[in-house]
């Protein structure tokens, strides 16, 4: 994230005197949001997606999110009439249930975030020659993070653009 900061400060300091800026354009952009936009980074999630382990950690999930309505259900219906112990081993199932769903979900989360992980260190190098052009061909003045911006006119918001230059790229 702080080398998306250094690029756009890069971009910012390119603009040198005060009539240079005047003469430019301001636009914002995100480019972690266009690099998660690019073709790699779709191709990359869908082969995720298809990846067997990865189909059967979210399977696994979505079983554990099924059990523990089951049983939250059951405790709705049945729990009036439940002893004591009852009480204590159906909790003590939803404890073990809501620890293995929270594991199941981490592993999933990581296994996502390692992947787009990659393919930003992949598109990171790129993205300074290609906005050092796009300042150039568009006249840009200053580049602001769009983050950082309250708002923006969607014309102002080169993001597209550098999807688009990022595509050409690979």
């Amino acid at each position: 994230m702080t080398f998306i900061k250094r690029i756009l400060l890069a971009s910012a300091l390119m603009v040198t005197s005060v009539g240079a800026l005047a003469e430019g354009k301001v636009v914002v952009l995100d480019a972690q949001r266009a690099m998660l936009a690019t073709d790699l980074a779709k191709k990359t999630v869908d082969g995720l997606q298809k990846n067997a382990e990865f189909t059967a950690l979210r399977a696994k999930v979505e079983s554990l999110v099924a059990d523990l309505q089951a049983l939250q259900g059951k405790a709705e219906k049945d729990s009036m009439t439940w002893s004591e112990d009852q009480v204590a081993e159906h909790r003590k199932k939803v404890e073990y249930l809501r620890a293995d769903y929270e594991l199941a979900q981490k592993k999933m989360q990581s296994e996502q975030q390692q992947i787009l992980q990659k393919v930003q260190q992949q598109l990171q190098p790129k993205i300074p020659a290609i906005l050092e052009q796009l300042t150039k061909d568009e006249k840009i003045g200053m580049i602001i993070n769009a983050q950082s911006v309250f708002f923006a006119d969607p014309d102002h918001d080169i993001t597209a653009l550098l999807v688009e230059k990022l595509n050409d790229a690979e």
